[in-house]
């Protein structure tokens, strides 16, 4: 029965990182890269885990505004970066700054948001990084 026990408990250990390994890659974006979206209306702010989610809609001078979908860390993280579940109410003007995603589509991950009264949570990105 020790035995058993034994190769049980191996398992088990071995077994413990699995949940880590299947979290997704943050690969599509390109942290290379900060880009700015100035004049941003918060659509919604999702602050769930395990990623928070901030979708705003963005003047682009040509009638409908673009809609973007963006990223941000879980809660835990972002509680750590000044972000709260009440940081970011529907139709708050704010500049985001994110990590693009590589495929060109509208959205990317957050970095940081200056909000109407001109805090700065989260942090921009360091030169280069």
């Amino acid at each position: 029965m020790t035995h058993k026990l034994r190769i049980f408990a191996a398992l088990a250990v071995l077994a413990a990182p699995l949940p880590a390994v299947a979290h997704h890659s943050f690969a599509m974006f390109d942290k290379t890269k900060e880009i700015v979206l100035k004049g941003a209306v918060v659509k919604e702010w999702q602050w769930t885990s395990p990623h928070t989610w901030l979708y705003v809609l963005v003047p682009n001078g040509s009638g409908a505004p673009d809609k973007y979908s963006i990223e941000g860390g879980n809660p835990g993280v972002m509680r750590r970066d000044g972000f709260a579940k009440g940081s970011l109410n529907a139709g708050d003007k704010v500049t985001i700054y994110m990590a693009p995603l590589r495929s060109g589509e509208k959205g990317g991950s957050l970095n940081a948001v200056v909000l109407p009264n001109g805090k700065m949570l989260g942090e921009r990105m360091k030169p280069g990084a």
